[in-house]
């Protein structure tokens, strides 16, 4: 024997069915993914937009440059081009000492100009949510926080380059 409710619980599950059979909105899609180069500077994580990044090297030999600034390490070749290498140690430590252990330089570009960021190791290409981007806290170190765009919960910071190279 059929009750009303067994047509309401019909109509509902094909309207449900209907429901999920449409495309999804664009606004239903997946949030948008940022291509983020990371890497280790300074023994934490890092990470620049890809979109600016022209390519990721081994150092090799470096050209020293006289009178020039102590975060300037001189000047690398790749390509058959020459970049100016920029150690962000130096940069946002002013005092420090010695010889880092960095292998690598990352060239971007950035206001025009073309450079080679000096860091200590490669981690890959990530994707990160916009949603998961974060400002600095205010107890972020106030060395860095001017060139910091944005953090993660988990630790990654996101360096701009626009105000790296303004800073110059």
């Amino acid at each position: 024997m059929k009750t009303d409710w067994d047509e309401v619980d019909l109509k509902v599950l094909k309207r449900r069915a209907a429901d999920l059979a449409k495309p999804l909105d664009e606004s239903d899609e997946a949030e948008e993914l940022l291509p983020l180069l990371e890497f280790t500077l300074m023994s934490k994580r890092h990470a620049l937009a890809l979109e600016r990044i022209e390519a990721v090297t081994r150092i090799g030999d470096i050209v020293s440059i006289p009178l020039t600034p102590r975060h300037i390490s001189g000047i690398v070749r790749r390509g058959g081009k020459s970049f100016t290498l920029v150690s962000l140690r130096h940069f946002f430590n002013k005092g420090a000492e010695g010889l880092a252990d960095a292998d690598f330089a990352v060239i971007a570009t950035a206001k025009d100009k073309q450079f080679a960021v000096q860091v200590e190791d490669i981690q890959g290409v990530i994707h990160v949510s916009r949603a998961e981007l974060i400002p600095p806290p205010d107890n972020f170190d106030p060395t860095q926080a001017p060139f910091v765009s944005a953090v993660t919960t988990d630790g990654l910071v996101l360096l701009d380059l626009d105000r790296l190279v303004e800073a110059d």
